[in-house]
């Protein structure tokens, strides 16, 4: 055998040998997702998750109607877990990635008062994901809370999910015209919250 194929056989089984570990630490991550996290990753398609599209209606503390959609993110995207199998060295994670109950996403508003647009972070109560515990929300950066209106601020802890069935509790936090946040005891507006039953929006 000359010399040129035992290179050729060399550079073929480090090559083999690469996308076996790739695809070892791939599938390695993927099915201890379906284990740990069963209510953001499942092999039947069609199995309902909370991960997903959500709506729902309210109406905030000055009674104003307002559409709610929210976007629960997978809280590991394929794309990242490619990345992470193809890594040659462990990099430490953030704690939203090695929190195995944690989930992050977007909330969008519609009403005569305009757009609102948050950044949402929360986490399960149980393994399964049915309980539900709190949930911030923030806007993004370079992205202001619309003024004189009553803002998302959080979901209390408690809010459940079943199915096609999300409910959370949210409280608000209210926006002067100035940009400043402002909360009056002597108004009962301001410890008011509201309970917003969701329906999955399906593809």
């Amino acid at each position: 055998m000359s010399r040129g194929i035992r290179l050729l056989l060399v550079v073929i089984a480090l090559i083999a040998l690469s996308w076996a570990v790739y695809e070892c630490k791939y599938y390695y991550s993927y099915y201890t997702d379906l284990t740990a996290r069963p209510w953001a990753y499942n092999r039947d398609e069609n199995a309902p998750l909370l991960v997903g599209t959500w709506q729902g209606e309210f109406r905030d503390p000055d009674n104003v109607a307002k559409t709610i959609r929210l976007t629960i993110e997978p809280p590991v995207s394929e794309e990242e877990r490619s990345r992470k199998a193809a890594r040659r060295t462990r990099k430490r994670s953030s704690f939203s990635r090695t929190d195995k109950k944690w989930f992050g996403g977007e909330a969008n508003i519609t009403s005569v008062r305009g757009k609102e647009e948050y950044s949402l972070s929360g986490h399960v109560r149980t393994d399964d994901g049915h309980q539900l515990g709190s949930v911030r929300f923030s806007t993004e950066d370079g992205i202001g809370p619309i003024r004189s209106n009553f803002n998302l601020q959080s979901a209390s802890d408690g809010g459940t999910w079943q199915g096609d069935e999300l409910t959370l509790t949210i409280g608000f936090t209210y926006i002067t015209q100035t940009g400043a946040s402002h909360w009056s005891s002597a108004d009962p507006r301001y410890d008011k919250k509201v309970t917003i039953h969701f329906s999955r929006i399906k593809p």
